[in-house]
């Protein structure tokens, strides 16, 4: 009953602010994003089948395995995305392969293969390339490394050399593996420009949520609500886990007015509906347990602070290409570009735009709901603790 109340309350307040959470969370992030998206039209793939990206390289290491790589970069498939250039001036991007690269390779080390982008090259097209020099170095350090061990072992001269014979021509066709022809699959399909910023407004959105359910609790405690509710027969630990039901309802409903609308309106989102659901589902459960972490452990004014500064952020990295890169190369810098809440969420939308399976983003979407139950776990233990101590 307690439960069906706080329901009531819920789909209420969705239907009396119905027409201002329409404006707010799918209009305007929606208007914002095509027209960002219309102007920047130029930056992502083309559709038609030639190559997307004008390279210069220069080779400082003058190695095999350097002349592999332009050798690599030569061959018929991945012509269809680089076009090599010889002069400098022609080309949007350089790659320089510097003094010491086959040495990475055996090593199995980083490769230090530098990428500079040109005043009329793009940040994400430089992105692209470097997934696939990394996939290639990859499949070249592992095969070198097969190479290796094959020439420790006490067999036949004649089995060592067909070995060998085998494990080259690997090398020389590395490019039909599996993990290069993802990458190169990836970027000839990358995202529309609108797909692209529905994505990027998506960690706008995000935080737009948790602010929005931040305040409204804060109201309620304010308007004297909170003070009724608990007056009642009710614990602090039953008010914050029917508070969190019922706030995860309600943010599946701003999350489906966001995504709904750029499908219906036919710019993004176009995938399966059940693989696209289930994204905002488990979306929504972290927005749901970032809104309790927040309610717990600050104050409105310090929390609600604290969202305003990472949109701004999010804001200024995601339309401005802004790189994490520029700002470290630290732990923190790592975990802020590959485990952030909102980069795990992108990254899960990315990958349903391009593959349109489940298999593309279930690791996103476990790491998503583990993060999301670790926090609830957190805050609930949290509330205990509070109980108990009055």
């Amino acid at each position: 009953m307690k439960l069906k109340a706080f329901t009531k309350l819920t789909v209420k307040s969705m239907l009396m602010n119905f027409l201002p959470l329409v404006l707010t969370f799918s209009i305007f992030p929606m208007f914002l994003s095509c027209v960002i998206g219309y102007f920047q039209k130029d930056q992502f793939t083309p559709s038609v089948d030639m190559p997307i990206m004008s390279v210069h390289i220069v080779d400082e290491d003058d190695s095999i395995q350097s002349r592999n790589l332009k050798q690599f970069l030569n061959n018929d498939q991945i012509k269809s995305i680089i076009e090599i250039k010889e002069e400098e001036k022609d080309a949007r991007y350089e790659l320089i392969i510097p003094k010491g690269y086959e040495n990475s390779l055996k090593l199995s080390t980083d490769s230090p293969i530098i990428i500079n982008t040109k005043d009329k090259g793009y940040q994400s097209m430089g992105t692209m390339l470097g997934n696939i020099i990394d996939k290639y170095n990859e499949e070249i350090s592992q095969s070198m490394y097969i190479r290796k061990s094959i020439d420790g072992k006490d067999i036949f001269p004649k089995e060592k050399e067909e070995l060998f014979n085998i494990v080259n021509n690997e090398i020389y066709q590395v490019y039909n593996t599996n993990s290069i022809k993802n990458t190169i699959v990836t970027t000839k399909r990358s995202l529309s420009s609108y797909e692209h910023f529905s994505i990027t407004f998506l960690s706008y959105m995000f935080i737009m949520v948790i602010m929005s359910m931040v305040a409204g609790e804060d109201s309620q405690k304010e308007s004297g609500v909170y003070n009724r509710i608990m007056s009642t027969s009710i614990t602090e630990v039953e008010y914050f886990k029917y508070n969190m039901i019922t706030s995860y309802m309600f943010i599946v409903f701003l999350n489906c007015l966001y995504v709904f609308t750029y499908r219906i309106a036919g710019l993004s989102f176009q995938g399966s509906i059940s693989i696209l659901i289930l994204i905002i589902l488990t979306q929504s459960l972290l927005a749901t347990a970032l809104t309790g972490f927040v309610l717990e452990f600050f104050k409105k004014k310090i929390g609600l602070g604290i969202l305003n500064a990472l949109m701004i952020i999010q804001l200024v990295i995601g339309v401005g290409y802004l790189p994490l890169q520029k700002i470290g190369n630290g732990f923190l810098a790592k975990i802020a570009t590959d485990y952030a809440p909102d980069v795990l969420i992108a990254r899960a939308y990315r990958n349903y735009l391009i593959y349109n399976n489940l298999e593309s983003i279930k690791t996103n979407l476990l790491l998503i709901s583990l993060i999301s139950v670790v926090i609830l776990l957190i805050c609930t233990l949290k509330v205990k603790l509070k109980w108990g101590e009055q």
